[in-house]
């Protein structure tokens, strides 16, 4: 049974799920405002992703919309169908409040510590290098030597605090940062080797085709 004022199950959802809930939820407000139709309700999930893309945040809001609804009781579906679903707030006056109130809390130190650590890291400046090395036609010495530098110096140090991220709600986006960024580091190593075996077949090749040459010139 849902209990309290909206207000306070905001704030109770807040504080678990942290800045994940406080970023879906100014992101449904913020769907809600730009929604000038609301005969199907105050925002659709279609609305939502289009506000989070614009923020360049890249998450699947639906479990978290179903807890926001089944579990606290903040948003109630008002159109469902096949392609389109729709919440209304329950009292979005009190989600506003909650949500500026929630300003003031103090983060876990846990929370905190892993959030500068991955800022400490520059995850985008790791992966904006790791595409322009995937996106090079041919890879060099030096970009062999950028990636195995990565992967003895940065990597162990981004494996720990994915670990330490994977373990919060309000983290789970560095995680999935660090994530990606491990992927592009996969498919920059799979080329590097492809273009090894591709220098060593052609090599094999030209050895292959000069061999009568060499032959022909001994017996001379």
């Amino acid at each position: 049974m849902i209990v309290g004022s909206v207000k306070d199950r905001t704030t109770e959802a807040l504080l678990k799920y942290g800045e994940k809930a406080r970023i879906i939820l100014s992101a449904c407000l913020e769907a809600s405002e730009i929604n000038e139709n609301k005969e199907l309700g105050d925002f659709s999930y279609k609305q939502l992703i289009e506000v989070l893309r614009g923020k360049n945040i890249d998450y699947d809001p639906k479990s978290l919309l179903r807890m926001l609804e089944e579990d606290y009781g903040i948003i109630q579906t008002t159109y469902r169908t096949s392609g389109q679903h729709w919440w209304k707030f329950v009292n979005k006056e009190q989600v506003v409040e909650a949500l500026r109130g929630n300003s003031e809390i103090e983060e876990d130190p846990k929370i905190s510590a892993i959030k500068i650590q991955a800022e400490s890291l520059g995850l985008k400046e790791i992966e904006k290098k790791l595409l322009f090395l995937l996106r090079k036609p041919t890879l060099s010495d030096i970009d062999k030597r950028i990636l195995r530098r990565f992967a003895f110096e940065d990597l162990p140090l981004l494996l720990k605090v994915y670990d330490e991220a994977s373990s919060y709600e309000e983290t789970i986006d560095i995680a999935e940062k660090i994530k990606k960024i491990i992927e592009l580091a996969k498919r920059v190593s799979q080329k590097i080797n492809a273009n090894e075996q591709e220098v060593k077949k052609s090599v094999e090749m030209d050895e292959e085709l000069y061999k009568p040459v060499y032959q022909h010139e001994e017996q001379s």
